[in-house]
């Protein structure tokens, strides 16, 4: 029998739930990740800053950066890292097929 938690990729929501501008966050086995929408360009993060523990779905996107709203880091959507900074979070990949998103159970490899 095919279990679904097995495939490398879950099915989050349809596309059409996350227009562009916005973000969502969406629990994916041990994670929560925030998917962003950045003029029809889309990504996923870990949804927990470093910092405080905030969660970054609900910061603030300039361009492909998102600032976090507690106390204003700033991370690259694209690779997680911080702007300016060492630290970074983890990224996910994420696709859209038949009109849905989907992203990966487990983070990219560390560049």
């Amino acid at each position: 029998m095919h279990d679904p938690d097995d495939e490398p990729f879950a099915r989050l929501f349809a596309l059409s739930e996350l227009p562009p501008g916005s973000a969502k966050m969406e629990s994916v086995g041990d994670y929560d990740i925030a998917i962003f929408n950045v003029n029809g360009k889309l990504f996923a993060i870990d949804d927990v800053c470093p910092h405080f523990g905030a969660s970054l779905f609900e910061g603030r996107v300039e361009d492909e950066i998102v600032i976090c709203p507690s106390h204003g880091w700033r991370f690259n959507l694209s690779d997680g890292k911080m702007n300016p900074g060492r630290r970074s979070v983890p990224v996910f990949d994420v696709r859209v097929e038949d009109g849905d998103i989907y992203v990966s159970r487990e983070p990219r490899p560390d560049a």
